[in-house]
């Protein structure tokens, strides 16, 4: 028997018992539709989480009061001091921040929001470009001028239209701001995001919106110290270190004040995790298929069983084994095939729909939809070949006998 007879008996053989054959696919669609949706989600959620902190740039340091030692705070002379390169050559420039929550309102719109006070260069060494206007500038900070950048988002909310809001005067709390930009949108969730945020000169955040911040009156949140390069990270943190201790009077004994962040570092983190979780989700959709498989072996037992006589009947007309073993093998790869197939096409309208709807896109990689398609193609062989392989060796006299 041909290659292309034997296809086309093992095809109507599923054809005879169609809703068996569907229910044992079901199982197999169920394992590749979830390998493909999780790890594409998963891809997703990696891919957005290394993109934001990549926006907010790897060669840069993050510097905070460490909240367990008493009386811990950063300053604007300490700012002043990272941004000396005879003290720190490897900082190219030193940004301070305050950070609050405030009320935001317009006419009826009310929004309780974060507010930041920021120096301008924030915006450059945060990659935070404007939608419409621009920046406000050194001059406006010295001078305390109350002028504001919203972010997207919060534009939209408070002007139902971002490009109205170029001009006009904002509450924040019970001071006026009059908005001179709006940024680009970001996209995200949180804080993090700036969508949802105002952004204030740092002087006029530290004297008019955060006068009663118990750490004093040019106290700052955090200090950004954007480095040359992420290879001189090490090297950086270590005079950065032994600055602000000088500047605190720390004695050798006495612990840091404060803390240093690398972003590189936390990318790094994050991804591993980010990577860690995918294959998590990954191994529990692979765990379904496995389960599928075992419905295949189990029905291919039953078929085996069902058709002893046809199998005897074959084998006294002069069917060899190996025709009887790969048909059977033909059956449980077209059940097992198929259903990878229907399971990629489901897996992926999963992905892309939740990707949809959430904040990141999910990524249907190619080696992912490989992974799947393959693994469903084993599972028919693996768990198809015990059943193939029993029926070739049945007998063809007590095969014959059956009842």
């Amino acid at each position: 028997m041909s290659i292309f007879e034997t296809f086309r008996t093992a095809v109507e053989s599923l054809n005879a018992n169609k809703l068996r054959t569907l229910l044992t696919m079901l199982g197999v669609i169920i394992g590749v539709a979830s390998v493909v949706a999780l790890l594409s989600i998963g891809a997703g959620v990696s891919s957005n989480i290394t993109s934001r902190i990549n926006g907010m740039g790897t060669n840069m340091l993050s510097i905070n009061t460490d909240n367990r030692q008493a009386n811990a705070r950063l300053t604007n002379a300490d700012v002043r001091a990272l941004d000396d390169p005879l003290r720190v050559p490897d900082v190219t420039s030193a940004i301070g921040e305050v950070r609050g929550n405030a009320k935001v309102m317009v006419g009826t719109n009310l929004r309780n929001t974060t507010v930041q006070g920021e120096m301008p260069g924030f915006f450059a060494m945060r990659n935070i470009n404007m939608d419409i206007g621009s920046i406000y500038t050194d001059d406006d900070n010295t001078q305390r001028r109350r002028v504001a950048v919203l972010g997207y988002s919060l534009a939209q909310t408070l002007f139902n239209n971002s490009a109205l809001a170029l001009g006009q005067t904002v509450m924040v709390d019970t001071t006026p701001f009059q908005v001179v930009g709006v940024a680009e949108q970001k996209g995200g969730f949180g804080p993090q995001s700036g969508d949802d945020t105002i952004y204030v000169p740092l002087n006029v955040a530290q004297e008019k919106l955060f006068v009663r911040r118990n750490t004093g009156l040019d106290s700052v949140s955090t200090i950004y110290a954007q480095i040359r390069s992420a290879d001189v990270a090490s090297s950086a943190t270590q005079d950065i270190s032994r600055t602000l201790r000088s500047a605190h009077n720390l004695l050798p004994t006495q612990a840091d004040d404060f803390r240093v962040f690398n972003q590189a570092e936390l990318a790094s983190t994050l991804d591993s995790v980010a990577a860690t979780l995918t294959e998590f989700l990954g191994a529990i959709g692979a765990i379904s298929l496995l389960v599928g498989g075992i419905g295949i072996m189990n029905i291919m037992l039953v078929s085996v069983t069902e058709r002893t006589r046809e199998i005897g009947v074959r084998k006294a007309i002069g069917a060899a084994r190996g025709a009887i073993l790969l048909q059977f093998l033909i059956e449980s790869l077209t059940v097992s095939a198929s259903a990878g197939v229907i399971g990629l096409l489901l897996g992926m309208g999963i992905s892309l729909f939740i990707g949809s709807q959430g904040s990141f896109k999910s990524i249907i990689e190619p080696q992912t939809v490989a992974i799947a398609f393959g693994f469903s193609v084993l599972i028919g062989v693996v768990f198809g070949l015990y059943p193939a392989w029993r029926a070739s060796r049945l007998q063809p006299v007590e095969a014959l006998r059956y009842e």
